[in-house]
């Protein structure tokens, strides 16, 4: 009784400030029992309900079976069916199923292969062994190199897995040359396969020389050992 016999012998500004902390404490206290209330409400779903969303999804609480104490128990898990017709008991058609398998990018099988030079990344992960990051380097590669002509150059990339070479083949390889009597010493050390003394010895060639009429013209030079001129004959022209 003493305390609240000293709350109205308080100043009147001082008791505003009380009243309003009060007011603010029941509000919060409010909220809280309102969202409780909701959300046990949405835990209380049955497996069978069906609740339509805005963005023309379905969701769905679909039960999932587990072992405990040689029993089978069932757990609601939330399922979100992006299309609506996919409803609880409909079985997947032919072309939903091929959507699905694609989808989800089915390995291929031993005996089966990709074109290399024409393969983007969602095909290379189809190949067993290659995922995401090895896909966009087998790309990304190609694009540098002017073209694959040997699955022997994935050996080049760095940790690529050797056993996939085995589900990729060469068709029809065409690859973008170089001109190595036009471009400037910066364009052709854009090759993986010149660096820089080798663009050098190529332009010091043409100055001192003239054009070349081939590769075997570099032969002499330090930086064109026979196996450096093999395998950059795909990529050039004269």
């Amino acid at each position: 009784m003493g305390y609240i016999k000293e709350l109205f012998y308080l100043r009147k500004s001082d008791r505003k400030v009380i009243l309003t902390l009060l007011c603010v404490i029941v509000v919060a206290l409010g909220v809280i029992f309102f969202t409780g209330n909701r959300n046990s409400e949405s835990n209380g779903l049955t497996a069978a309900d069906t609740l339509p969303a805005k963005d023309g999804t379905r969701d769905s609480f679909r039960r999932k079976p587990y072992r405990e104490n040689d029993k089978t128990v069932y757990v609601r898990t939330k399922v979100v069916y992006r299309d609506t017709a996919y409803r609880r008991g409909k079985s997947l058609d032919q072309g939903a199923h091929d959507s699905v398998v694609a989808h989800y990018q089915t390995k291929i099988k031993p005996g089966e292969h990709i074109v290399l030079n024409t393969a983007d990344t969602t095909q290379l992960k189809m190949v067993p062994g290659i995922g995401t990051y090895f896909a966009r380097k087998v790309v990304q590669y190609g694009e540098r190199l002017g073209g694959y002509v040997s699955v022997d150059q994935l050996d080049e990339i760095e940790g690529f897995p050797l056993d996939a070479k085995d589900y990729l083949v060469i068709q029809d390889a065409s690859p973008r040359k170089l001109n190595v009597n036009q471009l400037s010493l910066n364009e052709l050390r854009k090759h993986p396969y010149i660096n820089f003394y080798q663009a050098r010895a190529i332009t010091d060639y043409r100055r001192l020389h003239g054009p070349l009429r081939s590769l075997n013209d570099l032969r002499l030079s330090k930086d064109f050992p026979p196996e450096e001129i093999e395998r950059l004959m795909p990529y050039v022209a004269y």
